[in-house]
């Protein structure tokens, strides 16, 4: 048992297109760091993207970036739901031609193409092209408006971030013509109790817009923006989702901002 235990845990190498298979997501897939829903989650693949996967078990595949040469599962970006992956067929590369028996030259010259292939995608997919998820009480719709209203225990996440408040209002982007979907948020408006956590930053207001394309968070009404010990506040905060920056207004109230010492820095 332990042979064999050993045995899995050895690294396979082989080379591109040899090994594992190429598949494409049916829907915006969570890679996990772990092949369990409740994993760490890595990156989500947009839905479309193609990776190669391989080493399935009880359900799950590891992804690795679609031009992966080694079968290594150490290289792996993470696990993935495989019902969720559906195999696509490879087109195999076209043999190059051979060389004209009387051209007495010995040698081969093949068609160069007009524009190089494509780099293969990342694996993962930009937080801004990722749904708005809403749930809430209760929801209101007003179609002239183009606006969605979420009353009562209110919480929105996109990407990385979650918000909650009491009430919510969504705004859908004026160069859609569809109804209300969760692709077509252009920014929300959230007030009473908000707060807002991306990783080990959080923040508190009394109103909060977000505009969901640049990823950009504009905190009101006593906002305090936290990391840890070190805190700010202000009159306005914006926080920049993608670089974690923050950029602090003041005004009537003074911006006020407390960063820890490390423990082990002398202080003259």
């Amino acid at each position: 048992m332990l042979l064999m235990l050993a045995l899995l845990l050895v690294p396979v190498r082989a080379q591109a297109q040899d090994w594992g298979e190429v598949r494409e997501a049916m829907v915006n897939l969570n890679v996990r760091k772990a092949p369990a829903p409740g994993a760490e989650h890595v990156v989500t693949l947009a839905k479309g993207q193609r990776v190669r996967t391989d080493f399935p078990k009880d359900g799950w595949v590891a992804v690795f970036e679609l031009g992966e040469k080694d079968r290594d599962l150490a290289k792996a970006v993470g696990y993935a739901n495989a019902k969720y992956l559906k195999v696509v067929e490879e087109t195999p590369a076209a043999p190059a031609p051979a060389p004209k028996a009387d051209s007495g030259e010995g040698e081969v010259k093949a068609e160069v193409a007009e524009t190089p292939p494509p780099a293969p995608v990342p694996v993962g997919v930009d937080p801004s092209r990722m749904p708005v998820r809403i749930t809430s009480d209760r929801m209101t719709y007003d179609e002239t408006g183009k606006v969605i209203a979420f009353v009562g225990n209110v919480v929105a996440t996109h990407g990385e971030l979650t918000l909650w408040a009491d009430k919510l209002s969504a705004y859908l982007s004026a160069r859609t013509d569809k109804k209300f979907s969760a692709d077509s948020v252009d920014r929300i408006v959230a007030e009473g109790n908000v707060r807002a956590k991306k990783g080990t930053t959080e923040g508190t207001c009394g109103k909060l817009t977000y505009l969901v394309g640049p990823q950009l968070l504009k905190m009101e009404r006593n906002p305090k923006l936290q990391d840890g010990p070190n805190s700010l506040t202000g009159e306005v905060i914006n926080f920049h989702i993608k670089d974690d920056r923050s950029e602090v207004i003041g005004g009537e109230q003074r911006v006020k901002a407390i960063f820890m010492t490390p423990g082990n820095l002398k202080v003259q």
